[in-house]
């Protein structure tokens, strides 16, 4: 966690005058477990919810293109469903994970209000009450966007979203499982 708050702060102190730095949430999303080679008996999980917030930071590069990073708090619930043998009770548990998310990644901006974004997420879970892997890993997002940019130097923007957690991971687990998300971001920038 110090280190990247450490790692945001030196991005931020590079910053020039052209750059941005904002707020965004995420009120709602969908989220799914995703396993790729269930285990044959095994209980079920499914996503519940899925709200985030975060800080952006862009600094534009050459063109049209802007580099896109931040830090950002993610919340997820999972519903866990034990395996069907007898005598265990079936009774579904709701379970939660917390996260830490830095995405860096490239904004291409075009036709004046929209862009589309795209980049790597470095995850770190926090806390997790679900039995499943460390969701801490590399992994990807991207998305396409409305923005609006008011003369003041604020800007607004709605950029729905895919964010694939854990494609790499940090654990050592032979057992894959990995959080895919979906949502909308609902984002505020300034000018610095």
């Amino acid at each position: 966690m110090r280190k990247l708050l450490i790692i945001f702060s030196l991005i931020l102190l590079a910053s020039s005058v052209s750059a941005q730095i904002g707020v965004h949430f995420s009120p709602a999303g969908k989220l799914n477990v995703y396993i790729p080679e269930p285990l044959e008996g095994a209980g079920g999980r499914t996503g519940d919810y899925v709200y985030a917030f975060g800080v952006n930071y862009l600094k534009p590069l050459k063109g049209s293109f802007e580099l896109e990073t931040g830090l950002e708090f993610t919340k997820f619930g999972i519903i866990q469903t034990p395996g069907p043998y007898p005598p265990f009770d079936l009774t579904q548990t709701k379970k939660s994970i917390s996260m830490i998310s830095v995405p860096v990644g490239i904004r291409l901006n075009f036709l004046k209000y929209f862009f589309i974004n795209g980049g790597v997420l470095l995850d770190m879970e926090l806390k997790s009450s679900a039995d499943m892997n460390s969701q801490s890993g590399i992994g990807a997002l991207g998305g396409v966007a409305f923005k609006y940019d008011f003369r003041s130097g604020v800007s607004v923007y709605i950029n729905p979203y895919f964010k694939a957690h854990s494609i790499l991971s940090f654990s050592n687990n032979d057992y894959k499982q990995m959080l895919l998300e979906s949502g909308a971001r609902i984002g505020f920038m300034i000018q610095l």
